[in-house]
């Protein structure tokens, strides 16, 4: 069995195909639609009709709400912990918040399972490799847990890492996990 390829072609056959195919059209047109008539002229006495009023502008975007600055007023580290927690379920799309140092013990949590926090731990410690990779900040993330997302943010200290998480139906925006830094460290700092 043959297969012809395109050199196999008659060429001639070819051109007069593509002949037919471009083949110059007549320079008659045809008229599909009809011209309009002549205006009529305005009846004396009548207004010319008002112009269409524009249809209203459809609402845009809405601008992301602005989240106010974690102020911490309390000295003690248990208040200032809790404040931090209740500011990120105020302020941030999440149904559970916590605190938990790198070595996954929970400081601070609302709204989540010790399941969840216990996992801390073993995923700040599974960072430190990824942390010595030039140019890869490994301080923020998000992680599956079976229909949740877990994201995080981590602040380091003199006395060690912790980390402030949130469990939502989906990852924060890269916003919100600056937001979440800042109140983080605003809250360590001094402790």
């Amino acid at each position: 069995m043959t297969v012809r390829s395109v050199s196999w072609t008659d060429a001639q056959r070819v051109s007069s195909l593509l002949a037919q195919v471009t083949a110059p059209r007549s320079q008659e047109r045809t008229t599909l639609v009809s011209p309009m008539a002549p205006p009529r002229p305005a009846a004396q006495g009548k207004a010319a009709p008002a112009p269409a009023k524009p249809a209203p502008a459809k609402p845009g975007p809405t601008p992301p709400k602005e989240v106010p600055r974690l102020v911490q007023t309390s000295d003690n580290p248990a208040d200032r912990l809790d404040t931090l927690v209740a500011w990120t379920l105020d302020h941030h799309a999440c149904v559970g918040a916590f605190v938990a140092d790198d070595n996954g013990l929970t400081l601070a949590a609302h709204g989540i399972s010790e399941a969840h926090v216990s996992l801390v731990g073993p995923l700040l410690s599974a960072l430190v490799g990824v942390r010595s990779i030039p140019g890869v900040d490994a301080t923020a993330g998000a992680l599956w847990l079976g229909a949740q997302m877990m994201s995080w943010v981590e602040a380091r200290t003199a006395r060690g890492g912790f980390c402030l998480g949130t469990v939502g139906d989906e990852a924060l925006s890269t916003r919100a996990f600056e937001q979440l830094k800042e109140a983080l460290e605003t809250t360590l700092h001094g402790l």
